[in-house]
């Protein structure tokens, strides 16, 4: 714990004086920030040094299991690229986590090699893409893997451009002093690449205005603290049940219902949830882990109260807890409507009615288990969402809602997998920032196999939770 110590009060004593603050270029002394040049605005291309730092994100993680950890998958040769180019792709037997989050994780690397660079969100996605097919290729002696091109190049890019937007609501070159220093360390934590260009720019240390996109219409984040119940075989007693302890955040980023028609992700939603050790077991601490974004939408009709978007919202989602596994990156189309949205002393209402094209998805399965630790299906499908929020602005909120999707298996035992859940949620604010709230969630699968009996599971899972909202975000 000393020695942790120090490192934290070395760091701290090493940015602090980098982050000496010093007006844009040019700039008279005393000068008020929104006078200054707006040197984060239209940023120019840099595509070698997006290469470059692809390169280095890649060479990482190479280099310590090719080195440090002797591993021999990474002693690549000219020989193992020349037989992975004209070998067929295959489907990889990695670990759950591994293949759902880590690599999805990596590939938001790779597209904020590009975002973070001048490119655009679409411009960004042929790097996510791209990143993950040099990897597969040349990165590793195993044969390139299906599943990971869609895992670590959708899931990345919808990782990769939620993280970069929040760094950029962290982020603030107004600000001076300790609370610049703490925001380029946050916003640096959640975007390293980001990060390290700005370091590498002088953008950390520089006072100036804020680009106009880098505040959102509306943002809310909210953490819960709390307990869960979960009937792993239906029944909540004795020992077909788990406790858990969970702490939780939820963040909304924009307008769902007036921001699907903008720009790229100028909507999304990210939560991320933490469960207690001793109740997950191997499955590590992270239980649940989404992302969802806007990529645009036209309007059906719009009237002071009320608003109908035809919408189409880009999905990563991981789920891994006693109960159930699934893993999976998505597109989701269909009809979003908003209610009293014009008056703000009545109950707000939001609705979904939404299509599912599962890219990629993966799910338990009792019959596939390989020796590298995967247990799960891999399949393409179809699903639906149906959910209504309620939102009385400053008191509380409910929501309900039903998520069912079919998934094909294309890799694994053979079979087709059902599955479906139903959520109830309310959560009421009794002071500004402070509450509480409950949740309920039933989840059914049935998991139709060739040459074995189906299998059926249903799971009901109650939460009680303590809750903060964060402060009102501020332009």
């Amino acid at each position: 714990m000393r020695a942790r110590n120090l490192v934290l009060v070395a760091l701290v004593g090493t940015i602090r004086p980098v982050l000496a603050q010093k007006p844009a270029a040019g700039a008279k002394p005393g000068a008020r920030a929104d006078t200054l040049q707006c040197f984060s605005c239209n940023p120019r291309k840099r595509p070698l040094r997006a290469f470059g730092e692809l390169m280095i994100v890649q060479l990482i993680p190479f280099s310590f299991n090719a080195v440090i950890r002797d591993k021999p998958w990474a002693k690549v040769s000219l020989q193992s690229w020349e037989e992975n180019l004209e070998n067929p792709w295959q489907w990889d037997n990695d670990h759950f986590i591994n293949n759902q989050f880590s690599h999805p994780y990596h590939g938001n690397l790779y597209f904020n090699s590009a975002r973070t660079n001048g490119y655009s969100f679409w411009g960004s996605v042929p790097w996510a893409y791209g990143g993950s097919f040099m990897w597969e290729e040349f990165g590793e002696k195993f044969a390139p893997s299906a599943n990971d091109i869609l895992n670590t190049g959708t899931g990345g890019i919808t990782l990769g451009e939620s993280l970069y937007r929040l760094s950029s609501l962290v982020l603030d070159n107004r600000a001076t002093g300790s609370n610049r220093m703490w925001r380029e360390i946050f916003a640096t934590l959640l975007d390293p690449v980001r990060g390290f260009n700005r370091l590498l720019d002088g953008e950390v240390s520089r006072v100036g205005p804020n680009p106009p996109d880098w505040r959102p219409s509306r943002a809310q984040g909210v953490l819960d603290l709390g307990y869960r119940r979960i009937a792993v075989n239906n029944s909540f007693s004795g020992s077909q049940s788990v406790d858990q302890g969970v702490a939780a955040f939820h963040f909304a980023y924009g307008d769902l219902s007036n921001d699907v028609r903008s720009k790229p992700f100028s909507h999304f939603d990210f939560n991320i949830e933490l469960s207690d050790k001793a109740s997950q077991g191997e499955r590590g601490r992270l239980s649940l882990l989404t992302a969802r974004g806007t990529l645009g939408g036209i309007d059906l009709h719009d009237s002071p109260s009320t608003r109908h978007t035809l919408g189409a919202l880009l999905t990563y989602e991981y789920y891994n807890n006693p109960a159930f596994e699934y893993g999976g990156q998505s597109i989701y189309a269909g009809l979003i409507s908003e209610f009293h949205r014009a008056d703000a002393k009545k109950v707000r209402v939001v609705t979904e009615v939404l299509l599912q094209g599962i890219i990629i998805g993966a799910t338990l399965s009792e019959h596939y288990y390989a020796g590298e630790g995967r247990n799960y299906d891999y399949g393409m499908g179809l699903g639906t969402r149906l959910a209504a929020g309620f939102v009385k602005p400053g008191r509380g909120s409910i929501k309900v809602g039903w998520n069912g999707r079919w998934l094909h298996t294309l890799n694994g035992a053979e079979s087709a997998h059902y599955q479906g859940g139903g959520l109830f949620e309310a959560r009421y604010f009794f002071f500004s920032k402070f509450g509480l709230g409950a949740s309920y969630y039933n989840y059914h699968r049935r998991s139709d196999y060739t040459g074995f009996p189906t299998v059926t599971q249903t799971s009901p899972m109650l939460n009680f939770f303590v809750s903060t909202a964060m402060p009102a975000l501020t332009p």
